[in-house]
């Protein structure tokens, strides 16, 4: 059950976009005056991992997954306990009432339980996605700088480059400035009671607006 979810997804094309946009303006500016383009890479992994605030993550991390992963255990283990006892106190049920324990013992073993393992899986994930995309985010302005001071008119992930000079590769020049400015960030903490409580209000929600249509 206990897996390793850290990874960088969206975050970093969502922080390219924002310099490539800052880049293009140098771009049209170079173009103009005929000037040769300036390269520079950037590596948004090492940004996020190499950098204060990064390597705070994966300790919050472990925790936050730790944390949820007893939760479920606990449902598997209360689970357990009820078909248990279902099996001991079945002859002495009606037919009716033994049939439907039945039923809900199996949709909760087959379907609720790992629907809620999946939906914390996604839960968590995003948890991390959130936590590196705000530390991205927080370098755009450091790369603005360091990109107009350079005249840069072209920024690219090093995952995008074949080969790059060292001199052209601004990412320990960002995370420096980086550390200064921020030394953690925050995994946000996740329940499995507080998963079910928003599914449940969606659930009702959505029982409400198809209601209100008929």
């Amino acid at each position: 059950m206990k897996k390793q979810f850290f990874a960088i997804t969206g975050a970093i094309a969502l922080t390219l976009a924002g310099a490539a946009g800052f880049a293009a303006v140098n771009s049209a500016e170079a173009q103009s005056a005929q000037q040769a383009p300036v390269i520079l890479v950037i590596n948004s992994a090492q940004i996020v991992n190499q950098s204060k605030a990064g390597k705070t993550i994966p300790d919050q991390a472990k925790a936050v997954q730790e944390s949820v992963v007893k939760e479920l255990e606990a449902e598997v283990a209360k689970l357990k306990k009820d078909i248990e006892n279902y099996q001991k106190n079945a002859s002495l049920m009606s037919d009716e009432v033994r049939a439907q324990t039945e039923q809900e013992l199996q949709i909760r073993q087959q379907y609720a339980l790992p629907q809620r393992e999946k939906i914390v899986s996604q839960v968590f994930n995003q948890a991390l996605q959130n936590a590196q995309s705000k530390i991205l985010i927080a370098s755009q302005p450091i790369m603005k700088d360091i990109i107009e001071k350079r005249g840069a008119t072209i920024v690219l992930d090093t995952s995008q480059v074949m080969y790059a000079a060292v001199e052209t590769d601004i990412t320990q020049e960002v995370i420096a400035v980086l550390d200064k400015k921020m030394k953690t960030v925050e995994v946000q903490k996740i329940s499995l009671a507080e998963i079910e409580k928003q599914l449940q209000e969606v659930a009702k929600a959505q029982a409400e607006a198809a209601n209100s249509k008929k």
